[in-house]
């Protein structure tokens, strides 16, 4: 059975080949800024708001969007949103933590148990977003 809420798409959606293209390299870019060094590397060490180091953020933005852009690939799974979305976080947790196991054996990376909190909890706050702009739509498309 189809969850009430999911039978109108909340964005228009593109064909499952160009979503699932959109997933793969927005991992494939997390994974290659994760093990190679980027130009200038060290020389921003603050984030925007001058308190959170500026890794952090890349890492918050990085996993953010990795489970948005998952969720969208996800959305005509025959699922409940709750488990597309469950799912879609355990997943992107996972690829996070891979990515930090990948950077045990390279020199110029190091393995940090804090990047895989900060890329859970954007992961975590992607889902989440997604998760409150489907409500939104949704409850926008039944007062019109």
């Amino acid at each position: 059975m189809t969850d009430p809420k999911r039978q109108t798409a909340p964005v228009p959606l593109l064909p499952f080949w160009m979503r699932l293209f959109a997933v793969l390299a927005a991992f494939g870019g997390l994974v290659y800024f994760s093990v190679v060094p980027a130009p200038g590397t060290g020389s921003i060490s603050y984030g925007p708001l001058g308190v959170i180091p500026y890794s952090m953020w890349l890492h918050f933005v990085g996993y953010m969007g990795l489970a948005m852009v998952f969720v969208y690939a996800s959305y005509t799974v025959p699922r409940p949103l709750s488990q597309i979305l469950f799912g879609v976080w355990v997943v992107t947790v996972g690829c996070g933590v891979a990515v930090e196991i990948l950077q045990l054996s390279l020199p110029t990376r190091t393995f940090s148990f804090l990047d895989m909190v900060v890329n859970a909890v954007g992961a975590g706050v992607g889902v989440t977003l997604w998760y409150l702009y489907v409500r939104l739509v949704g409850r926008g498309r039944r007062l019109a």
